[in-house]
């Protein structure tokens, strides 16, 4: 009953002063505050609270779940979403692959790509799924445009392929399939994260454990294989990884529960495929996202070392978007059902919408030709737009970058 007075605090607030100073989403204040000053991390303890009231068999949150209520950090750059998507149909018409385009962020993203005019390979783990996708891409831009995006240009085409990011032989199929076509654009967005009752590791079918074979290895062979294609590109080539805030344990997710941290990567290096924790300990699929979203980061930094003046390498972050028909697919329906609801009524969460203004962005805008090695976040909190700046201490870590990089190309065979 607490939890549900919490809720309804939180939201009436909200509600009440949705643009006014009331509800101080931008602050991070440790004490004092009135009913009328809430932090985010007052804000996400009470929606949170709430949805556990909501739903009394949910799962413990899930890192993303708390990624908003991160403290301030300074920005190098920031980018309103009206510039997200002002660019996207002006840019030169690229060959993009975005892969977990059959839901949430990246059918969004490769919507808003087909509509203007890009040509899109949407990478799925089945043909069913990858087609189902590519026809929604095309009825959407057979559209005049909706309030969110207006702007069309013809020619945009939408195509699906089957990679299973959890099979190793899939991707390798996939990548021999597109690697003599034109690629300007890869987008490394396909992510799970599973529920955090979950007591053993589920694992790909090379043995690995789910999150980091599929979030992390995965596209890291898929990069590999395409990098060749896409150095090739006349036109600006770009890898853009799809990443999460969670991978610092100082953000507002990353300090829920136990912080990402690969220690001396000792699961890898010890254990090989069959590795439980990429650290070497006990499974937790809650510290196994985080450290997924870290090796994205540890990456993203190597391959912007290893193929700059090839192709130009960024990470970015959708937001928190408790979609559970998209990235919360692997939680309870329930929680994922009542928790986006609140989020969005509190104006603390993300659309998919707007994380697919985000890879679109990333993926095609003139601003960002050149620039590489850069982290994107989607901050302040809820506010609709990307941020540059600097990732967690352990993400600049270029010994662990390269140290991953090798552990990771000897698992997956190159």
């Amino acid at each position: 009953m607490l939890a549900l007075c919490s809720m309804l605090r939180v939201v009436l607030i909200a509600l009440a002063a949705p643009n006014s100073g009331a509800l101080k989403l931008n602050s991070y204040e440790a004490s004092h505050k009135t009913s009328s000053q809430l932090s985010r991390r007052d804000i996400f303890t009470g929606v949170t609270a709430a949805a556990g009231a909501a739903t009394p068999f949910l799962t413990p949150l899930t890192p993303a779940v708390r990624a908003a209520a991160k403290p301030e950090v300074s920005y190098e750059l920031t980018i309103p979403q009206p510039e997200l998507l002002a660019g996207i149909a002006a840019a030169p018409v690229r060959s993009i692959i975005v892969t977990g385009a059959n839901s949430g962020v990246g059918l969004a993203g490769a919507k808003l790509l087909t509509a203007a005019g890009h040509r899109v390979t949407l990478a799925c783990r089945t043909q069913e799924k990858a087609d189902a996708a590519a026809a929604k891409c095309m009825a959407y831009a057979a559209t005049p445009g909706d309030k969110f995006y207006s702007a069309r240009r013809a020619g945009g085409v939408a195509v699906g392929a089957v990679c299973d990011l959890a099979s190793l032989a899939s991707v390798r199929a996939f990548a021999a399939s597109v690697k003599d076509g034109p690629l300007d654009t890869l987008v490394l967005n396909a992510g799970l994260a599973h529920g955090q009752t979950d007591k053993e590791p589920f694992r790909t079918a090379d043995g690995f454990e789910e999150t980091v074979g599929v979030n992390h290895l995965g596209h890291f062979l898929l990069a590999n294989l395409l990098a060749p294609t896409l150095a090739r590109s006349g036109n600006g080539p770009r890898l853009v990884s799809t990443a999460s805030p969670v991978h610092d344990p100082n953000s507002g997710g990353g300090d829920v529960g136990a912080p990402a941290g690969l220690g001396s990567l000792t699961g890898m290096a010890k254990e090989g495929a069959g590795f439980t924790m990429v650290d070497g300990g006990p499974y937790d699929p809650d510290k196994a996202y985080k450290d997924s979203k870290l090796c994205n980061m540890l990456f993203m930094a190597e391959a912007a070392r290893r193929y700059a003046g090839k192709f130009t390498v960024n990470a970015f972050s959708p937001g928190l978007i408790a979609d559970p028909d998209g990235f919360f697919r692997n939680q309870n329906r329930a929680f994922a059902t009542v928790f986006n609801t609140i989020t969005q009524v509190a104006g603390v969460g993300e659309s998919n919408e707007f994380g697919g203004s985000g890879l679109a962005y990333m993926a095609t805008d003139a601003s960002v030709a050149g620039a590489t090695g850069g982290w994107y976040d989607s901050a302040p909190v809820g506010k609709h737009r990307l941020s540059k700046h600097a990732p967690s201490v352990e993400a600049q870590n270029v010994d662990e970058q390269k140290l991953l990089w090798t552990l990771s190309s000897q698992l997956v065979g190159i």
